[in-house]
Formats: structure tokens, sequence, C-alpha cells
């Protein structure tokens, strides 16, 4: 029993080396547990701070979108807008020639209804200014002219076409030549509306529809996707008539040209 005294002093004495270290351990678990918990606690705050970003990035790009379709719609309508433009200008620039050709018509419906003009009319052979000759001669022009404003181009071209046949040397065939023109023109016969003109031009150079004439044969022209030889008629007409009004309409043409 002696001998193991000093065997039960050691292990007494150790003791509270052995518990002081398991008591270290002990302590120590808590903490851990205490800093996993607030490890969770801040990847959980991450996490939710990572959704509140994805979410506010969602919401700007919504926003994006609807802004890019926005300005689609308003890039599409002001491409609209500008078409209508465009086209109203055009039909504008249409009225002003229509409004034009019409002043003509009424110019010449005066002139040549006019009992000064009528007492000047020739319609060619011997004693045919006076009796049957003068008179039908002047009621086919009249009826032919009717048609023309009437809209009946095609009535209204065989009216004038009869007119010269009948008539080839009255002081109206410069006209009836230009108005056959005009009802080619008017029905997109392009091809022959200008060879009529073109005829206006050559039969009757000194004519006062020359420098109209001139300007339909271009508008035939270009009509016809002649652009080049279109440009040469109108810079012809420029420089032939420089102050007519068909002048004033070539150098506008011209100028849409070269946009």
């Amino acid at each position: 029993m002696k001998r193991n005294l000093p065997f039960f002093y050691v292990i007494v004495a150790c003791l509270p080396l052995l518990t002081g270290c398991y008591g270290k351990r002990l302590v120590n678990v808590p903490n851990t547990v205490d800093n996993n918990r607030v490890q969770i606690e801040q990847l959980r705050k991450n996490q939710d701070e990572m959704l509140r970003l994805m979410k506010d990035f969602e919401s700007r790009l919504e926003n994006t979108e609807v802004m890019l379709r926005e300005l689609r719609a308003d890039t599409g309508s002001q491409f609209a807008e500008l078409r209508n433009g465009i086209q109203i200008i055009e039909g504008k620039a249409d009225d002003s020639a229509y409004h034009f050709t019409r002043l003509e018509e009424k110019v010449d419906e005066v002139k040549y209804s006019s009992p000064e003009y009528v007492d000047t009319l020739h319609t060619g052979g011997e004693g045919d200014s006076t009796g049957v000759a003068f008179e039908d001669a002047k009621k086919a022009y009249r009826e032919a002219y009717l048609d023309v404003n009437a809209g009946n181009y095609e009535l209204a071209r065989m009216g004038f076409e009869e007119f010269l046949k009948n008539f080839p040397d009255s002081e109206l065939s410069d006209n009836a030549q230009y108005w056959i023109g005009e009802c080619f023109y008017a029905t997109e016969r392009y091809e022959e509306a200008f060879e009529a003109f073109r005829k206006v031009l050559k039969n009757y150079p000194e004519a006062d529809k020359v420098p109209s004439a001139l300007l339909k044969v271009a508008y035939c022209s270009l009509a016809l996707g002649r652009e080049e030889e279109g440009a040469d008629f109108l810079n012809q007409l420029i420089s032939d008539f420089p102050l007519s009004e068909e002048a004033q309409l070539a150098e506008e043409r011209l100028e849409s040209l070269s946009r």
C-alpha cells in the first residue's frame, strides 16, 4: 500500500491540469457555435443583399426595355410624320402644277373665246375664214377643249387629232397639238406624250405653247427614267425662256433632282 502512495500523489497533482484542459475545450465549444451562427447570419444578409441587387437590376432592365420600346415607337412616329410631311409637300407641288395648268387653260379659254381673236382666226384654204369651215373649226376645237376640262382625255385627244386633220393650217393648230400631248400625259402614256409635245417644238417653234411643251417633254423623260435627258430639256428651257413661269418650275425640278 505504501508503495502506491507516490503514484497516487502524482495522479492527484495532475487532476487540476486535466480538468483545466477539458474545461477549456468545453468553454470553446459554445464559442465555435456562436461564431458559426454569426457567419450564417452574415451569409443570409449577403444573400438578401444580392437578391435585392438582382431585383433592382431586373427593375432597371425592365425600365430600359420600356424606354427602348417607347423610343422605337417615337422614332417610328417621327418617321411617319416625316413621310406624311413629304407627301404633303409633294401633294402641294402637284397642286401647284395642276393650278398652273388650269390657269393656262383659263387663259386659253378667254383668249380663244374673245371676239377679237375669233375675228382673226383663219382655218386655212381659200374662203375658209368665213362660212361653214370657220364655224366648223371653232366648234371642233371647243368640243375637244371641253372634253379636256371634263377629264374625258381620250375623247379630247381624238377631237384634237380630228381638228388637226381637218384644219391643219388653223392658228389653233399648235394648241391642238399641245393638248394632244396633255391628254396622253394625263393618262400616264408618257412615251406618246413625249412624241406629241416634241411635235409642238418641231412643227410650231414660234408658238406660245413652246415653253410649256418643252417643260412637259422634260417631265415625260423623267417619268420614263431618262433623268439625264430630262435634265437637258429643263436646262434648255431655262436657257431659252429664262423669264417664263415654266423656267421657274424647271429650276425647282432640277433642284429636287440634285438632292
